[in-house]
């Protein structure tokens, strides 16, 4: 799993843009900022679980 190795930083730069994947455009910079500052309050395996559920 690709994931295993990434640091903190790396994972939630992975579990934000599969989410604006899924979502399909950036909705705005605001946005994207509210969850950035969610996605930092996660621990590291909170994030590799969020990758592995949408990857």
């Amino acid at each position: 799993m690709k994931n295993i190795n990434m640091t903190h930083k790396e994972l939630i730069d992975q579990v934000s843009a599969n989410l604006f994947k899924q979502s399909g455009k950036l909705e705005s910079r605001r946005s994207w900022l509210v969850m950035r500052n969610y996605l930092e309050l996660l621990d590291t395996e909170q994030l590799k679980s969020m990758l592995k559920d949408h990857g």
